[in-house]
């Protein structure tokens, strides 16, 4: 007699780490499945507003824009009895970016930030569980669930999610999700995860912020200035490069080695002047304006500056005001480069540790911005540069009593 063939489980969700019990359970259910819906907005604030008896949900508004980004994310599971006893499956695919806010504490699951979903079709880094709210049999929520999360699951990727109470940390375990932070130790506590099978932890883009120092560097902060604003805010060159670029600090600011980002600052009599901050077009999901803006205005208060100065464009006035940046009041805007702006000041507490003339002399002839470590003049001659200890002993001659090389 022949045997019937076991029924097809998603295979995107068999490659993921779920313990054996929920695939024995998905198996099962294979038999009697909800039906998995797109929703219309009147369905779902119905169900909407059951599930917020439970549990703390986004607003509306911003499960409605979710749902623009991509209308995969959120879908309705009917039950197969007619009772009405359906549910939400909400999902998150993450971009690269979005995934490493997820890991670093900066995703909200209250608001998050669509740029970091993928549209349709595009293969995420990660999956985050954001909703999964459905009364019923364990057995047909699970199935819903692995056919909403396969329809993301082209490649196997790390699912996030949250228990949102003692029953729900119950399920997560009984499922196989781990700790996150067993993973990525820095992680926000309470995140857990399913990892893809032999799959290793995900890469997270390493951001650097340096002084540029070098005619490369000074090269790369070019590079990234022109992608912006030339290519897309079609300034004049004239108008870009300004003639202030040699009298000026430049950062800049690299993802995993390719120069992102830029900022340079200007400094006067009791001010310093933060200005042309870039991020090249696919970097900008990213947190690297925040941390090059952080980078100069702690240099310049470290210099002593205690008041920053600069012009906003109308629009980025909240993302400077995020560093405490005020609009002066009684100016009046400013037009250049095609483009209205607002000028902003940000008055800054004194430092202890401050340059100052009262400080060892040493540190003050050390490479800028590197005044905590020891500069190229702090360093003994080698004693196994013989040539160079020769040439020193030639040149040396002592005049009143004084050791002069010359």
């Amino acid at each position: 007699m022949l045997q019937q063939p076991p029924p097809r489980v998603c295979q995107g969700v068999l490659r993921l780490s779920f313990s054996q019990a929920i695939r024995r359970c998905l198996e099962r259910s294979e038999r009697q499945k909800l039906t998995l819906e797109r929703p219309d907005w009147e369905n779902l604030s119905r169900l909407l507003e059951t599930a917020r008896k439970d549990m703390i949900l986004a607003e509306d508004a911003i499960i409605q824009n979710v749902i623009a980004t991509n209308p995969d994310t959120v879908r309705v599971a009917r039950h197969p009895d007619g009772s009405g006893r359906d549910g939400i499956i909400a999902l998150l695919p993450l971009t690269q970016d979005g995934a490493v806010a997820l890991l670093n504490g900066k995703f909200s699951g209250l608001e998050p930030d669509t740029r970091w979903i993928t549209p349709p079709g595009v293969q995420p880094t990660a999956i985050y569980v954001w909703l999964l709210h459905m009364p019923g049999s364990m057995g047909l929520m699970l199935s819903a669930f692995a056919e909403a999360l396969n329809l993301f699951l082209e490649e196997p990727v790390p699912v996030f999610s949250r228990a949102a109470n003692a029953h729900s940390q119950s399920v997560h375990d009984k499922a196989g999700y781990i700790p996150a932070n067993t993973v990525y130790p820095d992680c926000p506590d309470g995140l857990l995860v399913v990892l893809p099978e032999h799959h290793g932890p995900l890469h997270q883009p390493q951001i650097e912020i340096s002084v540029a120092r070098t005619v490369e560097d000074i090269f790369q902060v070019f590079s990234v200035r022109s992608a912006t604003y030339l290519a897309e805010q079609f300034c004049l060159y004239s108008e870009e490069f300004d003639g202030n670029d040699f009298c000026s600090t430049h950062w800049l600011g690299k993802i995993d080695g390719d120069a992102a980002g830029c900022i340079r600052a200007r400094f006067f009599g009791d001010f310093a002047k933060i200005e042309r901050l870039a991020v090249r077009q696919e970097y900008r999901s990213s947190r690297l304006a925040f941390q090059l803006v952080r980078a100069a205005i702690d240099h310049c208060q470290r210099k002593g500056y205690r008041t920053l100065f600069g012009h906003s464009r109308l629009d980025l006035q909240r993302f400077w005001k995020v560093f405490g940046f005020k609009p002066v009041e009684g100016r009046p805007l400013i037009d250049f480069a095609n483009v209205k702006y607002a000028e902003m000041r940000l008055d800054l507490p004194p430092l202890e540790n401050a340059v100052s003339l009262s400080m060892d002399p040493m540190h003050i002839l050390r490479p800028e911005g590197a005044w905590d470590r020891p500069g190229p003049f702090e360093a003994p001659p080698r004693a196994d540069n013989a040539l160079r200890l020769n040439l020193l002993h030639e040149r040396t001659r002592t005049v009143r009593k004084t050791v002069i090389t010359a």
